[in-house]
């Protein structure tokens, strides 16, 4: 008969036990699988909703209209092929706080991840540009000095200046076939890069509250475009604003004496010369818009006058004078004959 042993069966037991219990991860393990799963779904909604669209870096405009609700914003950056998802645009601009986005023209592109495409338009740095444009600038030196600041390209902005819109109070006193000479109103302003169509509508509603509020009362039943004729000679011609009312009254009294006017600034205006002393050949140009040769009005205004311009072609002053000139340091001298204005010649500029 065999031995019994009791601390045997409670060894053997405890044995039989340990082999059948497992043991268990640790929570390093845990942690780590539950990181690689976050991490996954992590890249999967960056890679799905919110990565750049292409690799495409052409920069294009995207518009976001005064007023514009973020869903609207967000649906035209997808069906413009800007963002893969407008619910991860909505998403991305709620959880970052950036839920006010500012209207205008920003430049964007599909190679731009989503939250950078939501960073630019929430920061409302747009592509608009602030440039002055001075008095008594031509419609090229207007061109000229946007396309210098890469706001609009030169060629476009004067192709769209020989189109007048025709929904403008002033628009009637445009003659075809002329440009929009006279009327870009200079002034500063904050222009969309690349919009010449826009850019040239800006100048057009600045023109068009100037005249509602000073011009239009003063107007009468005169022929606009002609003030504005007068008034870009007046422009170019005086420095000041005594000399603007002399110089209007002086080229009223020739016009409705039926002499020539004899603006040398409206041969500059076809020669394009505007700094170099003007030479007998393009004196002696043969254009209608030589006042040396030709009587009466140019047959458009010659650059874009300002305000305090138009008021003096719009209220010239009476006056005898009929000549006048300019001498080195800039003072203008008057006359009213022919031989004052001769002395004066002798005088101020020999």
């Amino acid at each position: 008969m065999s031995k019994f042993s009791l601390g045997g069966i409670l060894n053997n037991a405890s044995q039989s036990g340990d082999a059948e219990v497992k043991p268990r991860p640790s929570f390093w393990v845990i942690f780590s699988a539950v990181a690689l799963i976050v991490l996954v779904a992590i890249g999967l909604f960056y890679f799905i909703l919110l990565a750049p669209v292409n690799n495409t870096r052409e920069i294009k405009h995207f518009t976001v209209q005064s007023g514009q609700g973020i869903s609207s914003i967000a649906t035209n950056l997808e069906d413009g092929g800007f963002i893969k998802s407008s619910w991860g645009f909505k998403f991305w601009l709620k959880i970052t706080g950036k839920v006010i986005v500012q209207p205008g023209i920003y430049e964007i592109s599909s190679s731009y991840s989503t939250p950078a495409i939501a960073r630019i338009v929430a920061s409302g740095d747009t592509a608009n540009a602030t440039v002055t444009i001075p008095e008594g600038y031509t419609l090229k030196q207007i061109a000229n000095l946007l396309a210098e600041k890469d706001i609009v390209d030169k060629a476009e902005f004067i192709q769209r200046s020989n189109e007048f819109p025709p929904d403008y109070e002033f628009s009637k006193y445009w003659v075809q076939g002329q440009s929009l000479e006279g009327f870009l109103f200079p002034d500063t302003y904050k222009l969309i890069k690349g919009d010449a169509t826009t850019a040239i509508r800006i100048m057009l509603d600045n023109f068009g509250v100037k005249f509602r509020a000073s011009i239009k009362e003063d107007l009468g039943d005169r022929n606009l475009y002609e003030i504005l004729i007068m008034a870009s000679m007046i422009e170019k011609e005086a420095k000041t604003q005594e000399d603007r009312e002399q110089i209007a009254a002086v080229l009223y009294n020739r016009l409705n004496a039926g002499m020539r006017l004899d603006v040398d600034a409206t041969v500059r205006y076809i020669t394009n010369n505007w700094t170099d002393a003007l030479t007998r050949t393009e004196l002696s140009t043969d254009s209608p818009y030589n006042t040396r040769r030709y009587t009466g009005l140019p047959p458009g205004p010659i650059c874009n006058p300002g305000l305090a311009s138009i008021k003096a072609a719009l209220n010239p002053p009476s006056s005898d004078y009929y000549y006048y000139l300019t001498d080195f340091e800039g003072i203008t001298h008057y006359s009213k004959t022919l031989s004052e204005h001769n002395e004066n010649k002798l005088k101020y500029l020999l």
